[in-house]
C-alpha cells in the first residue's frame, strides 16, 4: 500500500491554490449544499485580503506561534509550489515507519488534497492566539480545523501545539491526523490514469480544479455535447415510430431541450466522477447551466402542449381560441423564466430579497399605468373560459346587433348588420349583458292579429283551423302552439298566435313564416272575417258580415266537429294532433324546393 501510495504523491499540481478558504465552515455534502458561488468568491477576496494584511508578519514553520500563522504559512508554501517547506508544518513526531518512510512533502500534498475534497475553512474561527481555543472541549494544545469522512469513520483534521528547538510553542498539523492520511487518500485519492494525466500536463488551477480535473472537464464539455446529440437523434427516431399527428414539434423538442438535459446530466456524472473539491463543485453546481437545462425543458413542454392545443382545437373547429392561448402561453414562458433566474441567484448566493421585492413594486407601477389593458386582457380570459359567444354568432349587445367576427385580448370585433365594424371592449362586453342569437335553438313564430269583429261561430271556426293549421305543419313544433282569443278592443277581436319554429336560420324562418302568414291570411278570409288595424273605430255603416253561403259553411263546420266530438276547444285533441301532425305540404306545391 505504502509503494502505491508513493507513487501516488509524485504530483507537484495537486496542492496549487489548495487550501483556499471559503465563507463557511462545515463538511462533506453538507457543506457543498450551504456554500455558494458568490460566498466562495467573496471568501476568497477576503482571504487575500487578509493574506495581504499579514504579509509583514514572517509566515514560516518555526514562526507559526498560533493556530491562524500555521494555516496562513501552510498555504502560502503550498502556493508557492514550495512543498517541502508546507511538509514541514506537518508533526512528524512519533509515527510509524510505515508512515516515516513518505517523502514528507507528499503527505502535505495529499492531505491538502483529501481535506480540501470535503471541507471548506472559515478563517475567521481560527485562533490568532497562542494558546489557541481554549473553549472547544479539545485538550488545550489541539485545535480542530475540518474532518474527513470516510466510509466507516470520521477523521478528524487537528492542529497541535508542540515545542521547539527555541523552548518556545508552534502549531503544526498533528501527528494524530498525519497518521490516517494513508487511510484517507486510499479512500478519496487518484486513479492511475488522473495521476498520469496529471503529470504530462502542464500545472495549471481553473476554478478550484487541478489541470487534469480542468482538461478532463473541457474534454467532457465538447465530447458530451456531441453524445447528447447522438442520444437524441436516436429517441427522435425512436419517437417517431410512434403514429402522432405533430412530428416536427416532437422532433423540434428533442432536438433542443430534451439534448440540453441530456448534455447537463452527462456533465453532473462528470462532476461527481473526477473528485472534485467543495471549491469546484460549487463553482460548477453554481453555474445557471442546470437552471438554463430546466427552463429550457419547461419552456419547450410549454410548446409541446400549446402545438398539441392548437391540433385539439384545430379539429374541434374553434381556431378563434388560438387567439387567446398564444398569449398565455407566452405569459406562463415569462414567468417561468423569471422564477428560474431568481432561483439561480439565490442558489449562487445573491439577496434575492431586494430583487423580488424590486419586481414587486414594478409590477405594481406597470399595474397601475396598464390598468385598462389588464382589465381588458381578464376580460378575454372570462370571455374565453366562459364562452357566451364564439366568432360567427349573431348578438346583440344594447342597441348593438351584429356578428362577432373575432376575439382578441383588446376587444372584440362585431360586424354590424349595416356591415360596419365595431370595436367593443373586452372588459366592457364581459360585464354588460349579451343576447347570443345563434345558440337559439329554435326562433319563435309570435303574432297579434286584430280581426273586424265577427260572429262567434266565424271566431270559433277560425281558432280551430288555425290550430289545425300550425299542428300539421311540419316545421312548426307541436309543443309550442298557443292560439288564444286573448282581448276584445274596439269592436275587434285580437288573436295571439305563438309557435316555435324549427330552425335557427333567420333567413329560413322568414321563409317558414311567410307560409304561415299566407295560411292565416286564407283562413281568416275563407271563414268569412277581415283583419282590422289599431285605432278609434267610428261606425257610419254596417261591419262588414259575411255571406249567407259563408255562414252556411262556417255552422257545417262548427256542427262537424261537434258531431265527431273534435270541436277544438280549448285546444285541439291529442289524437287530432297526432293525425294531422306533418300533414301540410311545406314548401307549397309548384315551389323550386318541392
Amino acid at each position: 500500500m505504502i509503494k502505491i501510495f508513493y507513487q501516488c504523491l509524485i504530483l507537484k499540481t495537486l496542492l496549487l491554490g489548495v487550501l483556499s478558504a471559503h465563507a463557511q465552515n462545515s463538511t462533506s455534502e453538507a457543506t457543498l449544499q450551504q456554500a455558494s458561488a458568490l460566498s466562495v468568491y467573496q471568501s476568497e477576496q477576503q482571504l487575500e485580503q487578509l493574506s495581504n494584511e499579514t504579509s509583514e508578519r514572517k509566515l514560516s514553520p518555526a514562526s507559526a506561534r498560533t493556530p491562524l500563522d500555521a494555516i496562513l504559512g501552510f498555504r502560502k508554501y503550498l502556493r508557492a509550489g514550495d512543498f517541502a517547506v508546507a511538509a514541514q508544518y506537518l508533526d512528524l513526531r512519533y509515527v510509524p515507519e510505515e508512515i516515516a518512510a513518505i517523502e514528507p512533502k507528499d503527505l502535505a500534498q495529499a492531505l491538502a488534497f483529501v481535506w480540501t475534497k470535503q471541507n471548506v475553512l472559515d478563517i475567521s474561527v481560527l485562533s490568532d492566539s497562542p494558546q489557541g481555543h481554549l473553549d472547544d472541549d479539545l485538550p488545550s494544545y489541539r485545535d480542530q480545523v475540518g474532518e474527513v469522512q470516510l466510509s466507516e469513520t470520521v477523521v478528524p483534521i487537528f492542529l497541535q501545539r508542540i515545542p521547539d528547538k527555541q523552548s518556545d510553542y508552534v502549531w503544526r498539523i498533528s501527528n494524530a491526523t498525519v497518521l490516517l492520511i494513508p487511510n484517507m487518500w486510499e479512500e478519496h485519492g487518484y486513479s492511475q490514469w488522473a495521476i498520469w494525466l496529471a503529470q504530462t500536463l502542464p500545472p495549471f488551477m481553473l476554478l478550484g480544479m487541478t489541470n487534469w480535473q480542468a482538461f478532463s472537464m473541457l474534454l467532457a464539455l465538447g465530447l458530451f455535447w456531441v453524445i447528447s446529440g447522438l442520444i437524441a437523434r436516436l429517441m427522435t427516431w425512436l419517437s417517431l415510430r410512434i403514429p402522432n399527428k405533430f412530428p416536427l414539434a416532437i422532433t423540434h423538442f428533442w432536438s433542443l431541450p430534451m439534448r440540453i438535459i441530456i448534455y447537463v446530466a452527462l456533465l453532473r456524472i462528470a462532476i461527481e466522477q473526477l473528485g472534485l473539491s467543495v471549491t469546484a463543485r460549487v463553482y460548477l453546481q453554481s453555474s445557471p447551466l442546470e437552471y438554463l437545462a430546466v427552463t429550457v425543458f419547461i419552456v419547450a413542454l410549454l410548446t409541446l402542449w400549446r402545438d398539441y392545443k392548437f391540433r385539439q382545437l384545430e379539429r374541434s373547429g374553434e381556431l378563434h381560441l388560438t387567439a387567446l392561448l398564444r398569449p398565455l402561453v407566452l405569459m406562463v414562458k415569462i414567468i417561468v423564466v423569471i422564477v428560474a433566474i431568481l432561483a439561480w441567484a439565490k442558489n449562487a448566493g445573491f439577496n434575492i430579497s431586494t430583487l423580488i421585492a424590486g419586481l414587486g413594486v414594478g409590477s405594481l407601477a406597470i399595474a397601475l399605468a396598464a390598468q385598462r389593458t389588464m382589465e381588458n386582457i381578464i376580460g378575454a380570459v372570462t370571455i374565453y373560459a366562459a364562452r357566451p359567444i364564439r366568432p360567427g354568432d349573431l348578438c346583440r349587445f344594447g342597441e348593438l346587433k351584429g356578428t362577432v367576427e373575432e376575439i382578441g385580448l383588446r376587444s372584440v370585433t362585431v360586424r354590424t348588420l349595416d356591415r360596419t365594424r365595431v370595436f367593443i371592449p373586452n372588459a366592457k362586453f364581459a360585464a354588460d349583458q349579451v343576447e347570443n342569437i345563434s345558440v337559439r335553438d329554435r326562433i319563435r313564430f309570435l303574432k297579434h292579429l286584430q280581426i273586424q269583429m265577427p260572429t262567434s261561430e266565424q271566431l270559433r271556426v277560425i281558432l280551430g283551423e288555425l290550430r289545425e293549421m300550425l299542428s300539421a305543419h311540419p316545421k312548426v313544433l307541436p309543443d309550442t302552439i298557443s292560439v288564444r282569443l286573448v282581448d276584445i278592443e274596439a269592436a275587434t277581436a285580437v288573436f295571439r298566435i305563438d309557435a316555435g319554429i324549427m330552425t335557427t336560420d333567420y333567413q329560413t324562418y322568414l321563409a317558414i313564416a311567410e307560409d304561415l302568414n299566407l295560411r292565416i291570411i286564407e283562413t281568416v278570409h275563407e271563414n268569412g272575417a277581415i283583419f282590422s288595424g289599431p285605432g278609434q273605430v267610428l261606425q257610419v255603416r254596417d261591419f262588414h258580415k259575411a255571406s249567407e253561403e259563408t255562414m252556411s259553411e262556417v255552422t257545417a263546420k262548427l256542427d262537424g266537429w261537434r258531431d265527431s266530438q273534435q270541436l277544438p276547444f280549448p285546444d285541439v285533441s291529442e289524437e287530432r294532433k297526432t293525425e294531422i301532425e306533418g300533414s301540410l305540404i311545406y314548401p307549397p306545391a309548384g315551389s323550386p324546393d318541392r
